[in-house]
């Protein structure tokens, strides 16, 4: 399959985005927590989760711009859990460069994530207009969505160290994990395009479709990806002693003895030889795991274009579309 080019008119609401968070730590600024802050928000990112919530703004209002605050304030908490992530993970590298605490050192890294947290509200802030009951709404949902992610952080580290994963614990740690901050800005761009309470939770579901679908993928890239083109280290998961779909797919239809070389690999603290990871690899593709993830990468695109189908018609709804697309089959 043909991974799509990300759209060229991505940049026309990623831009203003960039603008907005530009305001609130402009350059020129000095400090090493200043610098790992700008770093953590422009050192690459393709600003997703702002998008969905402005193509959501755009489709019930024709307009974009009214959700620019709170497309900014999810990439901030967004930018928040990567160095988070990047820390617990203990991954020296993110996008292609050094992570913020592999950078600038834990404490400054630890610092610079709740700046970048503390500032959400700062955003969402500027919503001084908007109907009372349709902001307590934004707000709910934001604060929700913050507290499943950082649920789901938890269970997915709970996993690993009891060994326990099923196929339904793993769905439902990334749906809390992932989902939440990709469902919440749709159904918030919604609300903030004028959208009614049932139409934003719609525009919730198809967020929380394509989350898991994006998850899904992305736990497959850190197994069969290049870390050239993914920007960040491979195999992340295994070391940290977790189990995707792709890998207890693998481990279900091996042999004992295929079986125990997967399981010695898994929570390794040393490095991996290229000819383990070529075997890994190899029983990958065999037992046809890599499909088997595809298949529910399918299903989940599927549902979110379901749900898609009852947006307002026009170009919003067609880029979501597109946007659907590109994050279920990228290859980095």
């Amino acid at each position: 399959m043909q991974a799509p080019e990300i759209a060229s008119w991505l940049g026309d609401y990623v831009e203003p985005v960039n603008a907005a968070l530009e305001e609130l730590n402009p350059p020129g600024t000095e400090t090493p927590l200043e610098f790992a802050v700008r770093d953590a928000l422009f050192t690459g990112g393709k600003r997703v989760r702002a998008t969905l919530a402005l193509l959501w703004c755009e489709a019930y209002s024709g307009d974009s711009r009214p959700a620019i605050p709170l497309a900014a304030a999810y990439e901030l908490a967004h930018a928040s859990a990567l160095i988070q992530d990047d820390i617990i993970d203990k991954s020296d590298m993110r996008r292609g460069a050094k992570s913020i605490a592999a950078k600038y050192g834990l404490t400054t890294a630890l610092l610079a994530s709740d700046l970048l947290l503390f500032n959400v509200p700062k955003m969402v802030a500027k919503y001084e207009t908007l109907e009372s009951r349709r902001l307590a709404r934004v707000l709910d949902l934001l604060g929700d969505a913050c507290k499943a992610s950082t649920w789901g952080e938890f269970i997915d580290m709970a996993m690993a160290r009891d060994g326990n994963e099923t196929e339904e614990r793993y769905e439902e740690m990334i749906k809390l994990k992932t989902s939440s901050l990709l469902s919440a800005p749709c159904a918030s761009g919604a609300l903030v395009g004028g959208a009614t309470e049932r139409a934003a939770s719609t525009a919730g579901e198809f967020g929380e479709q394509i989350g898991l679908a994006y998850q899904i993928q992305d736990d497959a890239l850190d197994l069969v990806g290049e870390e050239s083109e993914l920007g960040k280290p491979t195999l992340t998961d295994l070391r940290g002693g977790k189990k995707s779909f792709v890998l207890m797919h693998c481990l279900d239809h091996s042999s004992e003895e295929d079986r125990k070389f997967v399981l010695s690999l898994v929570g390794r603290t040393g490095p991996y030889r290229h000819d383990e990871v070529l075997r890994l690899r190899t029983l990958i593709e065999e037992k046809g795991s890599l499909g088997f993830a595809r298949e529910k990468i399918a299903r989940h695109t599927a549902n979110a274009k379901e749900v898609l189908a009852s947006a307002p018609r026009g170009r919003a709804r067609e880029r979501l579309s597109e946007l659907t697309e590109y994050l279920a089959v990228r290859y980095y």
